[in-house]
């Protein structure tokens, strides 16, 4: 019984061995992805993609190394990203719909925590607007970003700083979700 036990072993140890080398993974992609794991929720499998990452580990300029980063991305963190990035292009061109914000204006990022989405916006997303304009600004990016389930509210940010306004108009300084748009507080 003992001789088989450690007949096993030796061969599981023997194929770990013999596998091990066959692809190189970054020491810290898997060291994170070991940390993602333990803090994965039961419906995470659900909502995470899984992507591997190449960057170049060329020790010198006569072979040419890639090596493997592993990252795991939230799937409502990509969509809500793309979300405001669509409104930020504008409507079709031939749409009698308006603009919501500058053209110029870039999304210098987004998360989802505890149900609020963080968008961060570059300093173009502030100029002054009429109260109808700001309102409707501010009620689509509530109602494009409320579609997905893991946000209740927004959080709207100005180059990585809590704004009070975009347009002027409304006190934006809290977080805003839909029951919050008729009592925005104006300025």
């Amino acid at each position: 019984m003992k001789k088989s036990i450690i007949l096993s072993c030796s061969f599981m140890l023997f194929l770990s061995f013999t596998f091990s080398g066959c692809e190189k993974t970054d020491v810290l992609s898997s060291e994170n992805k070991q940390k993602v794991q333990q803090f994965t929720l039961s419906e995470a499998d659900n909502d995470t993609l899984e992507l591997n990452l190449y960057f170049n580990s060329s020790k010198d300029n006569k072979k040419v190394t890639i090596t493997k980063e592993e990252r795991i991305i939230k799937e409502n963190e990509l969509i809500g990203e793309i979300i405001v990035r669509e409104l930020i292009k504008g409507p079709a061109v031939n749409s009698s719909l308006s603009p919501i914000l500058p053209k110029n204006t870039r999304l210098l990022s987004f998360s989802i925590n505890d149900g609020i989405a963080y968008v961060n916006l570059s300093k173009e997303a502030i100029l002054t607007m009429s109260p109808v304009a700001e309102e409707a600004c501010l009620r689509s990016l509530i109602w494009s970003l409320t579609q997905l389930p893991s946000i209740d509210k927004i959080k709207i940010l100005v180059e990585n700083k809590t704004v009070d306004t975009l347009g002027g108009n409304f006190n934006i300084a809290k977080p805003i979700g839909k029951s919050d748009v008729e009592q925005l507080e104006k300025r």
